[in-house]
């Protein structure tokens, strides 16, 4: 019988000795939206009021939550009185319901458009929708999977590189992990509607991501079942174990972090610090502790209940597949490792990721290369941009200042960063916070140089937490310090290859009519900026006057490329 205390102590280990590959691990999927979404939520924290006053934005995004969705798409105010039944619930299923359907949120703003928008608007929200419906189920809900996996590695390994993480991806587990997972979604969402069944089958299939995760191959319904037959007797421990987590390491450290806050913000006049001060300590303690700490405590006690099934030889137990998940785990310091040191069972049915890992991250790039992966990421960026829109606003909306399909501050970040920062690319974490700061300069230049040249911003983050001066901010530089780790370590060597086995005419050719297509579009879009609704975010930009030192360099740098003498007036 497991012992609650031995299984936080091991997991505690195993967190501590493979520590920042779990902390990238627990932050993709924070940052995914898969699990521990609160952990970043204090790059998201934006404060309307605290926004600039001296232009007028162009529009509002108030969120609504799906729960009122519903609500308002069948003509249903629960506060009327005439609806009791739907008070009560909005009272008691709201949250739970908001939760289980946040990552399918895109159906939910389907409806909410559908009735307020012309068929152009519900088109796109339809494949807004789409997107995110498929997003949600072929990458997060298998996200999901592969951290369970990255967990079960760690507890018997060393070194486990984060690549353990998409294990399901493999083409011969993806669609099966991704149906199995939906599975117990439709289930869960169903039981739901019992209210008190919800809960109780939320732990039944609390197993299901692990075995998936030992097994991909594994069928859907009879992961299902022997979740439920692991989980049998062992719901309540499990919840106590929920709950000594909450206890200990979110509602202690709020309550301590507030107090700390509350002290600072009466001492230094400023009361509302204490709520930005509790917001950050917690998250950060979420995000470098406690979410590593919980994933690998639930992964020692998957690997308990496992052993209990094989010793009772249940049903089904021939599902577990792995047989080194069985072993005791490390314990004592760490051994220098080969390279090529995991040396887990890697059968038919099971795959390994980090051992057939073949991206060359070292490899060299010719300057034509670099040209076609500037625009490949430009393109990147600005399908990202339009699709983000089409998922949140239900509309198309061409980004950038040029009309091509491209966004230039994506492709020179990609491409800088492989071509300068090629000496630290041994280091992830290095890689990482240097192409923060380096894409945040990049950022903050190019947003001061279209506003001294154009009088408007196209993008502002006043009243985002850590921003500085509304050009940049924290979220912006963590989401280009991940993309550029993607370029780094997967899309650039993928493509790089890629690119290479065109012939060198071709690859010259392509050269050509890209950068002229991009000039063209350059010079154009000089005089005659794609601008407007949705675009930028203030209303009558045009009209917009600057002021103080903003219309003194407007007027300036406007000379300096006005004339070539103008060069030589600007001091």
């Amino acid at each position: 019988m497991w012992e609650r205390r031995e299984l936080k102590a091991r997991g505690k280990r195993s967190f501590m000795r493979n520590f920042w590959a779990a902390v990238a691990v627990c932050f993709i999927l924070a940052f995914t939206g898969a699990e521990f979404g609160d952990s970043v939520s204090f790059i998201r924290d934006f404060d309307a009021s605290r926004a600039q006053t001296e232009v007028e934005v162009i529009h509002e995004q108030t969120t609504v939550s799906n729960w009122d969705t519903i609500l308002k798409w069948l003509d249903i105010d629960p506060m009327d009185g005439t609806h009791p039944m739907w008070a009560t619930a909005t009272q008691s299923v709201k949250p739970f319901f908001d939760t289980l359907t946040g990552p399918a949120s895109a159906l939910f703003a389907f409806l909410d458009r559908s009735g307020s928008s012309g068929w152009g608007g519900v088109t796109l929200a339809v494949l807004g929708m789409a997107g995110g419906v498929w997003f949600s189920i072929f990458v997060v809900s298998v996200l999901v999977v592969g951290a369970r996996r990255f967990f079960l590695e760690a507890r018997v390994e060393d070194h486990i590189s984060i690549a353990a993480l998409f294990t399901p991806f493999h083409k011969g587990n993806w669609l099966n992990t991704a149906r199995a997972m939906l599975l117990q979604s439709v289930y869960l969402i169903l039981w739901m509607f019992t209210m008190v069944g919800g809960f109780i089958k939320m732990y039944a299939y609390r197993m299901v991501p692990y075995i998936l995760a030992e097994n991909p191959q594994a069928g859907a319904r009879e992961a299902i079942r022997l979740s439920r037959q692991m989980m049998h007797g062992n719901k309540w421990r499990c919840f106590v174990i929920d709950l000594t987590f909450m206890i200990q390491w979110t509602l202690l450290p709020t309550l301590g972090a507030s107090v700390l806050g509350l002290i600072l913000g009466l001492s230094t006049g400023h009361p509302t610090l204490s709520g930005s001060i509790a917001g950050l300590l917690t998250c950060l303690l979420s995000l470098f502790f406690v979410n590593g700490y919980k994933a690998a405590t639930y992964a020692e006690l998957y690997v308990a209940l496992r052993a209990e099934q094989l010793e009772k030889q249940a049903p089904l137990a021939s599902l577990f597949s792995v047989p080194e998940f069985g072993r005791k785990p490390v314990s004592g310091p760490k051994e220098k490792l080969a390279a090529d040191g995991v040396t887990l069972y890697t059968g038919p049915v099971v795959f390994h990721r980090a051992r057939h890992h073949k991206f060359d991250y070292t490899r060299k790039y010719t300057l034509k290369t670099l040209i076609l992966l500037f625009f490949a990421f430009a393109f990147a960026g600005w399908v990202w941009e339009v699709a983000l829109h089409i998922v949140t606003q239900g509309m198309f909306i061409n980004r950038g200042t040029m009309f091509g399909p491209w966004l230039p501050i994506y492709g020179a970040g990609g491409a800088l960063v492989l071509l300068l920062l090629k000496r630290l690319f041994k280091s992830p974490v290095a890689t990482f916070l240097v192409s923060m700061v380096l894409c945040s300069v990049i950022e903050y230049f190019t947003s001061w140089y279209l506003e001294a040249t154009k009088g408007v911003r196209w993008w502002d983050y006043s009243g985002y937490f850590m921003n500085l001066n509304g050009r940049i901010c924290l979220e912006g530089a963590v989401v280009f310090g991940l993309g550029c780790c993607a370029v780094v370590y997967f899309a650039g060597p993928l493509l790089g290859g890629l690119i290479d086995r065109l012939s060198s005419p071709v690859q010259l050719v392509l050269c050509a009519v890209l950068v002229a297509l991009f000039t063209t579009d350059a010079i154009y879009s000089h005089f005659h900026p794609n601008a407007g609704k949705g675009i930028t975010d203030y209303n009558d930009w045009e009209n917009q006057p600057a002021s103080g030192a903003e219309a003194y360099l407007t007027e300036k740098i406007s000379v300096l490329f006005a004339s070539p003498q103008g060069m030589f007036r600007l001091r």
